[in-house]
């Protein structure tokens, strides 16, 4: 029975809860399943769309991923020079703000977790929770010459923020991308020819990326590990 009982608990997971407005995370040892954590009364005012949860040993594998993104993005400017240069230096030095986790792409509305048995997967090892309340902004970052937050306005589509702003040298005129709180991706038509209405929610980030029309899939692959990093990274 003493060996039964301690490996259950090797077996269980141990997270660190990280809450808006708190710097120091509360811990909960033993959770044997997701919902031994999402359903915590202390976490019962979360918004759960924009909640995000990561493992350890994948949150090393993404910081090195992304830290490896950065430094191409480095040597592609030094390279490129001239507006192109400026453009993706600018476009990195946004990257590299932001936190990027071991995301686990899993559903963590408590309702959700409770009634579906597959989204109640068992935890092993350490992990790491982010909650928070609902935002009142999106995140626009990119080839974009004023990145940064928005105040997010109900029915605006993703189009309707760009207009705010220009578009840097080499950037994708006619497309952009949307990364939703839950981590999902969508690509969204923005050019006068194609426009489509694709609303984004709260919380929600555009992704202005390279332009596909330099004939390389260079530039494609450098948007596809951009989209990993933001779709991986801690909420604001």
């Amino acid at each position: 029975l003493s060996f039964l009982t301690s490996s259950l608990a090797f077996a269980a997971g141990n997270v660190e809860v990280f809450t808006a407005g708190s710097h120091d995370p509360l811990k909960l040892t033993g959770a044997e399943r997701l919902v031994d954590l999402v359903a915590q009364p202390r976490l019962a005012n979360s918004w759960w769309p924009g909640a995000v949860i990561a493992e350890r040993q994948a949150t090393a594998a993404a910081e090195q991923r992304h830290q490896a993104l950065l430094a191409r993005l480095a040597a592609l400017a030094a390279d490129e020079g001239g507006d192109d240069g400026a453009a993706i230096e600018a476009l990195r030095r946004q990257l590299a703000t932001m936190v990027v986790v071991g995301r686990q792409q899993v559903p963590l509305d408590p309702d959700v977790v409770r009634i579906r048995p597959r989204a109640n997967p068992p935890l092993q090892g350490e992990y790491s929770l982010w909650v928070g309340p609902q935002p009142a902004t999106i995140t626009v970052v990119g080839l974009i010459s004023r990145p940064g937050k928005k105040t997010f306005t109900p029915g605006r589509d993703v189009a309707d923020y760009l207009d705010e702003m220009s578009l840097l040298s080499g950037a994708d005129r006619s497309y952009a991308w949307v990364i939703y709180p839950d981590g999902r991706a969508q690509k969204a038509p923005v050019a006068y020819w194609n426009k489509r209405h694709v609303e984004p929610m709260p919380g929600s980030t555009i992704f202005v990326g390279f332009s596909d029309a330099r004939w390389t899939n260079k530039w494609e692959a450098l948007n596809a590990d951009i989209l990993h990093s933001l779709t991986h990274r801690i909420p604001d």
